[in-house]
């Protein structure tokens, strides 16, 4: 808690009213800003993090990620996402699974999920790639569209080394939600795919007939 509020401190004294209500607006007033910006919250996040003790555990560690994940100011949460997804593999266990799935459907927007779903998530899945097979099956049968952008996504920094027969799994069950961010993951992570492999990504379009959003964003860099 010493450390919490040492964090608190800090942001409120980069808090920015004006910042706060334009912030605000742009996330569709979901969350509540202090208007600490960017730049500033991540310097902040930088000298709180030199702070904390070396050796904490991994449920201490999750306690203080739930800790800032009940503060009602956004900029609390951001720092949780940048603290998790600074991480190294050798922390990462298999139990975390369980956490890690309750910041993606708590407090949920793209901001956070979009961030941790590519990082954190996509970690574990690289460490304990036995261990997300069953995640995924589960987090189908779950009704967040949060988690299940989440399974689209967390192969976006693979680049190469993609799954590309789990990506058409994935597609093929989730390409009947209209959803803005689902039909949005399912083109990101397909023009992800692009960049390396054009060829796969026009005859997976093709072949789950994808149209509108997700067609625009797959094929943005197919020729």
């Amino acid at each position: 808690m010493e450390h919490l509020d040492t964090l608190s401190t800090m942001l409120e004294q980069q808090a920015d009213k004006s910042k706060a209500i334009g912030m605000e607006k742009y996330m569709k007033d979901n969350f509540m800003y202090l208007g600490v910006s960017s730049v500033p919250r991540k310097v902040i996040f930088r000298q709180w993090k030199s702070l904390l003790p070396k050796d904490l555990s991994a449920i201490q560690r999750w306690d203080v990620v739930r800790e800032l994940w009940e503060k009602e100011a956004r900029e609390y949460q951001y720092i949780a996402v940048d603290w998790v997804n600074s991480w190294p593999n050798s922390w990462i266990i298999a139990s975390d699974i369980y956490e890690i799935k309750f910041i993606l459907e708590n407090k949920s927007w793209w901001d956070s999920v979009d961030l941790l779903a590519s990082n954190i998530l996509g970690k574990y899945a690289k460490k304990f790639p036995k261990e997300m097979d069953m995640v995924i099956k589960s987090w189908q049968d779950e009704s967040s569209i949060w988690l299940h952008r989440s399974c689209l996504i967390y192969q976006l920094k693979y680049k190469e080394t993609v799954d590309l027969d789990r990506l058409s799994y994935l597609i093929a069950c989730y390409k009947s939600n209209k959803t803005f961010f689902i039909q949005k993951a399912i083109g990101w992570s397909l023009r992800e795919v692009s960049k390396w492999n054009p060829d796969w990504v026009r005859k997976t379009v093709g072949f789950h007939e994808l149209k509108g959003l997700a067609h625009r964003e797959a094929m943005k860099y197919v020729k």
